[in-house]
């Protein structure tokens, strides 16, 4: 061996050593929550990674890191696009292609900021000095000053804790690649979480074992139906809970956050009427209308590597009704939304069982309410000589109204009516005030309800039908078609 390569082997091998003598001692607690959620994941991730949350040093951790770190120094891949930028000091091509020369280069920068010691508060979690200066382009997710998605403020430079830092490290591998981009979930229910880290981490590690890209790949790119698919899993193991989601990216040039949050009544709604995500055919019962609603949003055909793939070829000839998740659906984007999809029952004429669980679970709309709603449609069913004169002398004038005046007004015409025929009364006038249309509430949202009651009932012929759904299509949000 020549003198030069004696010499750069023995500084190595000391500067190697330095490294690992500034590791060591330093004790490593992850045992306790982080109020920011991206820290919060890594720390979940570690945890359950590791299968032990508190380390005696650095050094101790240090193989299980090695093995994280496959993520930031693969090729380019295809399957993950550009979900992390190519541009960090760790997956450029003008560093070292060497996958331990890369780790050494990594662990050697982590043993200077953690041999740190600065005064005042981690950013992340709050605790008090002894603290790192961390610029955010030395996290190997991150590139250029632009990008600051890995901080709670999405600041550049900020002091931080050595367990924030270190989970911050461990992050992706709790993720989920959809919409191309890095999807997560926090939950206020501890269970929700740890299910979320047991399914990521158990498809991360065999994701090493088969030596490849390890970032889990949802194989979802419409974000609202990653979630949807999700808390539909996650209500299956009867868990329920608020939850924010996250969409983010590390990349300059598309460094976008995007938040969605869940709530517990969105899943108890799940829970009512998807107990399960498709059964082997097309459900039939009314309890499945909801699953029939998504199948039937979900008919859409797209590109997909260049050809054109047709919803029945996929989803019905294959019995393959997953599938669906992998097509744009508006109702799933409502739904997870929040918005209303009471124009979606409306439409599709569902029944009141399904409506009523709507209103209760999501709108959380009063019993007594729906009571009067209900009795005022059933009311107004007396009027019905025949369903075609009927729709066309009721139904369709009041589907027309297009302000709350002129709602009020609709329904003065049918209290005037329904007097000709009956002793009682349409609807009185606390009922009126208090239940029909009481202050704060969307006259829209009340005519839906009316109208959904009463198309459970009425039959439509062809004719009318053509009718309904030009009356439909022109009330309907063109947004959401």
């Amino acid at each position: 061996m020549s003198r030069k390569l004696k010499e750069k082997s023995l500084f190595d091998s000391i500067e190697e050593n330095q490294v690992t003598q500034a590791l060591l001692g330093v004790k490593l607690d992850f045992s306790q929550s982080v109020g920011d959620p991206m820290v919060e994941i890594g720390r979940l991730g570690l945890v359950e990674f590791c299968d032990k949350d508190k380390f005696e040093s650095f050094e101790e951790l240090k193989g299980e890191v090695k093995k994280l770190f496959n993520i930031y120094v693969f090729k380019p891949a295809k399957t993950l696009n550009q979900v992390f930028s190519f541009n960090s000091k760790f997956t450029h091509n003008s560093t070292s292609k060497n996958f331990n020369e890369r780790f050494r280069q990594a662990i050697e920068q982590y043993s200077e900021l953690i041999k740190e010691s600065k005064n005042g508060y981690c950013l992340a979690c709050g605790k008090k000095d002894n603290l790192c200066s961390v610029s955010k382009t030395i996290l190997p997710l991150t590139t250029g000053n632009s990008n600051a998605n890995f901080t709670s403020n999405f600041s550049t430079q900020f002091l931080m804790c050595k367990e924030c830092m270190t989970s911050l490290f461990f992050a992706p591998m709790n993720m989920q690649k959809t919409a191309g981009r890095m999807g997560f979930m926090i939950s206020n229910n501890e269970e929700i979480n740890k299910f979320w880290s047991e399914e990521n981490i158990e498809t991360f590690n065999a994701n090493i074992v088969k030596n490849i890209d390890s970032l889990v790949d949802s194989k979802i790119n419409i974000f609202e139906n990653f979630i949807y698919k999700t808390i539909e899993e996650l209500q299956e193991e009867n868990l329920f809970g608020d939850i924010t989601f996250y969409l983010i990216s590390n990349t300059d040039k598309r460094s976008e956050v995007t938040l969605i949050h869940v709530t517990e009544n969105q899943m108890n709604f799940i829970n009512h009427v998807a107990p399960k995500f498709f059964k082997d055919a097309l459900p039939t019962k009314d309890k499945d209308e909801w699953n029939y609603l998504l199948f039937k949003y979900s008919k859409q055909e797209r590109k997909e590597d260049g050809k054109n793939v047709k919803f029945e070829d996929e989803v019905i000839k294959n019995k393959d009704y997953k599938s669906t998740m992998k097509y744009f659906n508006p109702l799933i984007k409502n739904f997870i939304q929040g918005k209303s999809i009471l124009y979606f029952l409306k439409k599709n004429r569902c029944s009141w069982h399904l409506t009523q669980i709507y209103l209760k679970e999501i709108q959380g709309m009063r019993e007594e309410r729906l009571v009067v709603l209900k009795k005022v449609a059933n009311r107004l069913q007396e009027l019905n000589k025949g369903d075609k004169e009927f729709i066309r002398k009721i139904v369709f004038p009041l589907e027309r109204t297009k302000s709350h005046g002129e709602f009020r007004e609709k329904l003065r015409e049918l209290m005037r009516k329904f007097l000709t025929k009956s002793n009682e009364p349409l609807f009185t006038a606390d009922e009126m005030v208090f239940q029909i249309l009481p202050s704060g509430e969307s006259w829209a949202e009340t005519k839906d309800i009316l109208l959904i009651a009463l198309y459970e009932k009425i039959t439509l012929d062809d004719e009318i039908k053509e009718e309904f759904e030009k009356h439909i299509t022109q009330e309907g949000d063109s947004e959401d078609e």
